[in-house]
Formats: C-alpha cells, structure tokens, sequence
C-alpha cells in the first residue's frame, strides 16, 4: 500500500513538473505564431548569468543537476498533530514530507544561488566609496547587535543568581 501511495505521489509530482514546463516553454516560444504569446525584448532587463540558467533550466527540466542538499530529512509532525492523528496517518504524513523534501531543498538551493548573484549585481552599482561606507556600516550594526547580546545574556545570569 505505500509502495502504491509513493508512485501515486511520484506519478502526481512529475504531471506537474511537465505542465510547469510545458507551460513555460509555451510562454517562451517566439515561434511567430499568433497563438503563442511574444516576449518584448527590448524592455526585458538583462540580469545575470545565473538568472538565465535557471530560466533555460526550467525549460529543459535540467535545474537539479550538480547541486547537493545538504539538509537530511527528519521525520517531524507538524505542531499539535502527534495528539490528534492515528499511526496511520502519521506514516502518511512522513511520506508526503519525504516525496517534497528533494524538491524543495533543490528550489532552496536554486533560490540561494538567485539571491547571492541579485546581491552581487546590486553591490556592482555602488561606486567604491559606497562600498567602504556600507562595509563600516555593516560591522557597526554587528558590534551593536554585539553588545545587546552581551548585555542580555549578563541580564540573565544575574536574574538566574538571584
């Protein structure tokens, strides 16, 4: 029976990674056909490298080669379901965690590698000036958040001795 629920699921997420690509090539195709919606090319703005592998890779499904989840998957119920569920439904639970966890983890990884070339891009803009006054900024607000910590933590122990 789970044998049978995992292929239903496996069955499910591959239906809907092809209709996510069949959809986004459709959206892509510049056939010429007036069917086929056309892109205005001259005000798409041209971000980087990796924003283009990752748009070509949805295309082509190649999105998930080389990159390694890092996270392993634990068994873990969501809050307040262990007092109401039967064992039944809490290995019915674990599999669906299990069946999303690889494809969310590659999308966290995706998104990661998005978010540090945007960063990237964005600190590109400024002039090196602009840099040194962010970098001080960024370790003035560290030593800030520095000394909150450390007061917090002598506020702590002193109310623990008392």
């Amino acid at each position: 029976m789970k044998d049978l629920f995992m292929k239903r699921v496996a069955s499910a997420l591959l239906i809907a990674l092809l209709l996510g690509m069949v959809s986004s090539v459709y959206a892509q195709s510049d056939t010429g056909s007036t069917d086929a919606p056309k892109q205005n090319t001259t005000d798409t703005p041209k971000y980087g490298p990796v924003f283009q592998l990752e748009t070509k890779d949805q295309a082509s499904g190649e999105g998930f080669r080389g990159m390694k989840v890092e996270k392993k998957f634990t068994r873990r119920l969501p809050n307040f379901y262990r007092e109401v569920i039967s064992d039944s439904q809490r290995d019915k639970v674990y599999e669906i965690q299990a069946a999303y966890f690889g494809p969310v983890q590659m999308l966290t990884l995706r998104l990661d590698r998005l978010t540090a070339e945007r960063d990237a891009q964005i600190e590109a803009v400024l002039t090196a000036e602009q840099k040194k006054k962010v970098e001080a900024l960024r370790k003035e607000s560290t030593a800030r958040s520095a000394e909150r910590r450390s007061a917090n933590r002598k506020a702590n122990s002193t109310a623990d001795e008392n």
